[in-house]
């Protein structure tokens, strides 16, 4: 594949990618009891159990005070609990209650459910190369990050907008690849 070639591809996967993280976002938004915004927290807690708050934010690659923000909410709907680290006074420990477990599976379903109706047509086959090609991309963009080097074609976190040619050009307007249809 030419080069121009490659970087339109690659400019298609991640306008697609974007669109499916607007829509999951929607879809987040409309979880029963506000619980969307805490369901990567749940799901950790019931990978991980019982965890300090720093490693949760570790393991979600979160800002601490959000994380907080998240076990706080999910506190208050009694879905997770935190108690005080008799190793260390100065940090508390967070684990998933029962009712939290009953509401990260209802949630699990809730998605599957989604992603049922969203591949109602397609083959075991289908379902399978998309798997594989997913994990392949998450691994790939998983050692990505474990190098941590900063991204040297962003703009340093100021006001100054994106070079031109910095984003792949938009989609077409009302394109699949655009779910605002502008």
């Amino acid at each position: 594949m030419s080069d121009g070639t490659h970087q339109e591809t690659l400019g298609d996967v991640v306008r697609q990618l974007a669109a499916i993280a607007v829509i999951r976002r929607r879809l987040v938004r409309e979880l029963p009891q506000g619980a969307g915004n805490g369901s990567m927290v749940l799901a950790a807690l019931a990978q991980h159990g019982e965890t300090r708050l720093r490693e949760l934010a570790h393991h979600l690659d979160c800002d601490l005070s959000v994380v907080s923000r998240q076990v706080a909410h999910l506190e208050q709907l009694g879905a997770v609990e935190r108690r005080a680290n008799p190793d260390d006074r100065r940090s508390s420990l967070v684990s998933i209650t029962p009712q939290g477990r009953a509401l990260f599976d209802a949630l699990v379903q809730v998605h599957t459910d989604l992603m049922d109706e969203a591949t109602a047509d397609w083959t075991p086959e289908e379902l399978a190369t998309l798997t594989g090609l997913l994990e392949r991309l998450k691994d790939g963009l998983s050692r990505r990050a474990r190098r941590a080097q900063p991204l040297d074609r962003l703009p340093v976190r100021s006001h100054t907008p994106p070079a031109p040619g910095a984003f792949p050009p938009p989609a077409p307007k009302g394109s699949v690849t655009d779910p605002a249809g502008r």
